[in-house]
Order: C-alpha cells, then structure tokens, then sequence
C-alpha cells in the first residue's frame, strides 16, 4: 500500500541540507581507530548500552550487568562511566541504580546543555512504591553529583517496557515508554506515554501518546525538533491512516509549550510489510531524521529486513520519501540508530545477519553515512570486520567535531582477551578537519597597524594556524604560523608597508586540513585625514603660495584703509591772526 505524503523528493531534501553546508565534508579520507574494550571491570555479561556525548566532548555511557561489583549484587544493574576529551582517559564505573535487588536494565541517558546527566531504566524491584511489576526509574547526576533514585511510571499498575529519553535547553526531561497498564484509556493493550520533568525535580502526569492507536504499540523514541517541540516515533499494529494490519512507524508531535498535541501522523507510507524500531536524531537545521528496519519489498529491497530513512521538515511539516541505506545487505538489518554532525552529515549503524565482506558468521554491526556531496550513500563500513561470534546493540554519538563514537556488544572470545561472554566495545570514526575558507581582507590597502582576518568556522578543528608572508605561497611545507587561533577571527599588527599574504590551516589531533585560499593586502603609511589628504605636495605649495599672497594682499588693503580712514576724519589746522 502507498499512500504519497510529501511532494519533497531526496535529491530536494539533501540538497537544501548542502545549501546550508558552507563546507561539506569529505569523509572518504577518515578512517576507523582500533577496536577497544570498554568493560574490563565485568565478568559477566554485559547486556544494552547507550552512548551520548556531551558539549565538551566527554563520552557517557550506560550498561547493565550482573556483575557483583560496587555492591550491587547478582542481579542485573545499571552502570556508568564516562571519557574525559581532555585526559584522553576513561573514569571509575559508577552504580546508577542504588538500593536495588532486581533487574534493572534497558537504559537510556541524556546530556543537557548545562552537562547535567539523565539516566532512565526499567526497575523489576518493588521500590518508592512501585508493586512487583517492571516500572520506569530515573536518576540525574549534576556537578554536585548524584541525585536520588526517582519513579517516573507512578500511574502505572502493569507492566512497563523500553523507555526513550531526551533533555532540552532548559534542562527539561522528556520520557516515553511503553506500558500495558490502561492509565487513561481502558482498551487492553499496551500504549506510549510520556512525560517530562522540570528543571527542578517536579515530573508532570502520564499523557498517552497513542489514544488513536486501536492495538498494541512499540518501541518509541523522542527526540526535540529546532523549535524544542517534542518529537515521537513507534511502531504500531493499528490499522489507521490506511496504513494496513501489519507494524508501521507513527509519529506525533507535542508544541514546546507542552500543551497540545499534533493529529497522528504515518512515516512508512511507502511500506506494505513490517516497518519497526524508529530511531531520531535533529540536524543543526532543524531537519528530523528517522531510520527503522522493514520488510517492505520496496525499490528493490527484497522481503527481507532493510534499513530505511526518512527526514522531516517540521517548517513545512512534511516527510521525504524512503530511502534505502543497506542496499548491500542480503540478510536481516535490524536495530538501526542514526544521529547527525554540525554540518548535516548523517550516519547510521545498525545490527545485520549478513555476511559482507568476511564480516564472520554471527551478526555483524554495520555503518554508513550520508555523502552530502554526492547526495548519496557511502559504501559499508564493517565494524565487526573477521569477528567469530555474534554482535549486538549498536549504539552512536557524534561530537562537536564530527567524529563518530559507536558502541556494541560482542561475544568474541578472541576480542582483546574479552572472554566468551557479552562485552561492550567502543570504535570510533575520525579524520583530519576540512579546509578552511578565508574571507577577503577588508579595507584594502590599509595603514599600517591592525589587519583583521577571519574565515568560516571548520567544525572538525580545534584550532587554527595563521600563516603570513611577503610573497604569494601555495603551501604551508616549511612555513611557520605567526600565531594560533581557537576562534575563526584573528587581528595581526603589521609596522611596516608592503604586500602581505594570509592563509589558515584547521587543525585537530588527527592532523591539519588542506591550506585556504590566500587572501592579500597592501600596507601604506598611515596619511593624513581631512580636505587636503589627497593633494600632492606640489599642489599643496601652490595652494600655500595663493594662501599666503592673499593674506599679503588683505593685510596691505586694510592698512591703506586704515591710514585712508584717519586721514578722512582728522581735523583741518586754522591759521593764527
């Protein structure tokens, strides 16, 4: 069944995202760092893990296992632990759920923009409360460190499943989950609710998401769009909107305000099998990207499971057509995850049965990313590249650079001396910045003194060096910078005239970007300012010439005047008798 939503085809789509790309990166050249294992400190197996990165580039994840480790005993727990950028080091691991003796696992976490970390997770013990039954905890960490162990599905009686978190600018929380518990609308199955958390610790009501839905629903996910409007995705049995009795995507939207609610809405409108397991991510421009994995026999794809994409412009409300990322996949593609860089790159990572490559027997972890420009896909990247044993649960981040950070669990015995049990791993996707563009020098010529430089901000740098010379230059080979810059501006002080010549270089700890464009400026000597700053010294003599023989000129006149005038009024002598 298809059902059209959107005139927007994908070529519009990327090619308003490469519009306001001022540099499209050129990812052909990065490359994937050594495979390095992250839970040394368990035994047993680990199970879900998230990652997230906050805005100083600091890595934070979240595991569970059933190590019995910092007093947490035998059962499953949640833990912590996190990558400082700047001691390139990683932390102690930490006991996110204290005071539990049951399972505790699925966890998800968030960064808000003060740094602050929210951790959520399904709770199977009976705690603030909760009944016997599976409920949804939270916990946050700030910089005072952290708080209490919080229960977020008060209103539910039944059972709660999978949880999706997301913080936005004013350190509001925003949760879905899933829960068979008829909190507002009695009818059986099992539904999305949501919820959010001020800034202060107040949690508001449980709203149903899903009171259109007429069967069960899955796996939401939340994300927030460029005006913080909240964004929610699942998949859903109801045959609503045309879309059939099998699994579709849905979506719906609640204002930034927090009031009201947006009709519902389908995204797998070209699918006419199962389409299940959203994930979203936000663009810098706003733009919502989607991945989930179908069954749909669409644009070739085969009945077997493939990775699909969508992007939403919530400015137009309107969805992009399908894409199909796993197009070199033959199996099951399944548990996608996508995010987005600061220059609109997209990439996606998902779990597969196929065996690509040599990629082994098990499942294998699969990567791909958005070529801006080109407007396509890239070839597969294989993660799991000649692994023995099966993975799971991929997960990624992008930071401020751009460099991508994967997790996934994998039971390789072989893998760095892991053990044949579950053990999470971190890759990670990086290269050197893209070439900078310097703005021409304004005004030009200029006096001797300040020259202001600036170029366009490389996202993938960390900072710039600033080269200038006497002459035109083509390289840096051999040349050494003036000075360094963390911001895309610098003022250079020049105390003698000439030709002088500019270049940047971004640079990152994987090396420096290609050199930018030259700009040049001319130095004169400082001149004077006013009416006579432009005559030449010749003309300036003549003019102090007719300057000087007028005031000659004036001042014999007024003298002759002057003895004229006493002449004309001095008495006449009168002769003696």
């Amino acid at each position: 069944m298809i059902i059209p939503i959107s005139s927007l085809t994908n070529s519009m789509i990327y090619e308003n995202m490469t519009e306001q790309s001022v540099n499209n990166k050129d990812l052909s050249s990065w490359w994937w760092e050594p495979l390095e294992l992250i839970s040394t400190e368990f035994d047993t197996p680990n199970s879900y893990s998230r990652i997230a990165v906050d805005n100083r580039n600091d890595i934070h994840i979240v595991t569970s296992s059933g190590e019995d480790i910092l007093s947490a005993g035998t059962d499953l727990d949640v833990f912590y632990k996190k990558f400082d950028y700047v001691t390139k080091s990683w932390s102690e691991l930490e006991l996110v759920s204290t005071g539990s003796s049951s399972f505790s696992e699925v966890s998800e976490i968030a960064i808000d923009s003060a740094g602050s970390i929210h951790i959520v997770w399904l709770e199977s013990d009976d705690i603030l409360g909760s009944g016997p039954d599976r409920d949804i905890c939270y916990r946050g960490k700030t910089s005072s460190g952290w708080g209490a162990v919080e229960l977020v599905s008060v209103e539910s009686d039944s059972t709660s499943t999978y949880v999706s978190i997301v913080a936005d600018s004013n350190g509001v929380t925003h949760v879905v989950w899933e829960d068979f518990a008829d909190i507002i609308i009695v009818d059986g199955d099992q539904d999305i609710y949501y919820k959010h958390r001020s800034a202060v610790g107040i949690w508001s009501a449980a709203e149903i998401v899903t009171d259109l839905s007429i069967q069960s629903a899955y796996n939401p996910e939340i994300q927030l769009d460029s005006q913080e409007n909240v964004i929610i995705a699942w998949n859903d049995l109801s045959d609503v909107l045309g879309a059939g009795t099998d699994q579709d995507v849905f979506y719906r939207q609640l204002d930034k305000d927090l009031i009201t609610w947006s009709p519902l809405k389908l995204i797998s409108s070209e699918s006419d099998s199962t389409s299940a397991s959203p994930s979203l991510s936000k663009g810098v421009d706003g733009m919502i990207h989607i991945v989930w994995y179908d069954y749909s026999d669409y644009e070739g794809a085969g009945t077997d499971a493939d990775i699909f994409y969508k992007s939403y412009d919530s400015s137009l409300d309107s969805w992009s057509i399908s894409d199909i990322v796993s197009t070199e996949s033959t199996g099951t593609a399944f548990r996608p995850e996508v995010d987005v860089d600061g220059t609109n790159s997209i990439y996606v990572i998902w779990e597969d049965t196929t065996d690509v490559g040599g990629g082994g027997t098990g499942n294998n972890i699969l990567f791909k990313y958005l070529d801006l420009n080109t407007h396509t896909w890239s070839s597969l990247a294989i993660l799991t590249y000649n692994h023995i044993a099966s993975s799971f649960y991929p997960d990624l981040a992008v930071d401020s650079l751009g460099h991508v950070h994967t997790i996934f669990l994998d039971n390789d015995p072989s893998l760095l001396g892991s053990g044949a049990d579950n053990d999470l791993f971190y890759k990670k996707f990086v290269g050197t910045p893209i070439q900078p563009v310097l703005d021409e020098i304004n005004p030009n010529p200029i006096s001797v003194g300040n020259i202001f430089l600036s170029w366009s901000s490389v996202q993938d740098a960390t900072n710039y060096e600033i080269f200038r010379e006497t002459s035109q230059f083509s390289s840096v080979s051999g040349l050494t910078p003036i000075d360094t810059s963390t911001t895309a501006s610098y003022t250079d002080t020049v105390n003698a005239t000439g030709y002088y010549y500019y270049a940047i270089v971004a640079i990152n700890e994987y090396g420096d970007s290609l050199v930018s464009n030259v700009e040049f400026v001319e130095v004169i000597e400082e001149t004077s300012t006013g009416i006579f700053a432009s005559l030449e010294i010749g003309e300036l003599l003549i003019f102090s010439g007719i300057v000087l023989g007028s005031q000659l000129i004036f001042f014999l006149l007024t003298i002759t005047l002057i003895n004229s005038k006493m002449k004309s009024t001095a008495k006449p002598k009168t002769k003696k008798k």
